[in-house]
C-alpha cells in the first residue's frame, strides 16, 4: 500500500535515516538518489497507527527484502530477502524475526518506536550508528530507539 511508504530519521541525530544497505540496516546521511531507495521502506501492517503490528519492507529496487533481527549477530538488524523462501519452517522464522509492533516512542510519545513481536524486551535502535533489536532503559537507549516518520526519500513507483 503506497500510504504505508515512509522513511524513518534518527530522533536524536534528525539528518540520519534508516537505510538498508548491502544486507545490514544503519541510520545515515542522505546524499544520493541511492540513498533515498535505500532509506524507504513500506510499512506492511494494516496502519501506521500504534499499537499495529507488521514489517519494515524495502519498497525501492531491489524488493522483496525486510528488515530482520539477525539473532547469529548480536541481534544486529539484517535485510533478508523473504519472498523467494520456500521452505514454510524458514518462511515462518523469518516473518517472527521481522514483525514489529509500532509503539510511542517513550521518550517522545509523538514519535515511534518498534518493538520486537518475537522478543518483547527489544527494540530497534540505533548504536554506533548500526540498528540493533535491544532492551532499551536509560535515556540515551529510549532516545536511540526513537524515530519520526517521514514522507518516503524515493519516488512512488
Amino acid at each position: 500500500m503506497a500510504a504505508n511508504r515512509l522513511s524513518l530519521f534518527s530522533n536524536n541525530f534528525p539528518d540520519f535515516f534508516i537505510v538498508d544497505r548491502d544486507g545490514l540496516a544503519d541510520i545515515a546521511k542522505i546524499e544520493t538518489d541511492e540513498d533515498r531507495a535505500d532509506a524507504t521502506f513500506e510499512w506492511d501492517g494494516p496502519s501506521l497507527n500504534f499499537g499495529t503490528t507488521g514489517r519494515l519492507l524495502r519498497a525501492a529496487p531491489p524488493l522483496g527484502f525486510c528488515l530482520r533481527i539477525a539473532t547469529f549477530d548480536d541481534f544486529r538488524i539484517h535485510s533478508k530477502f523473504f519472498t523467494g523462501i520456500i521452505d514454510p519452517a524458514v518462511a515462518a522464522e523469518v516473518r517472527e524475526d521481522s514483525t514489529f509492533a509500532l509503539e510511542r516512542a517513550e521518550i517522545d510519545p509523538n514519535q515511534v518506536s518498534f518493538r520486537s513481536v518475537k522478543f518483547p524486551d527489544r527494540f530497534i535502535r540505533h548504536r554506533d550508528f548500526q540498528l540493533f533489536a535491544e532492551p532499551v532503559n536509560t535515556p540515551d537507549e529510549l532516545q536511540s530507539a526513537c524515530f519520526r516518520i517521514h514522507s518516503p526519500l524515493a519516488p512512488v513507483q
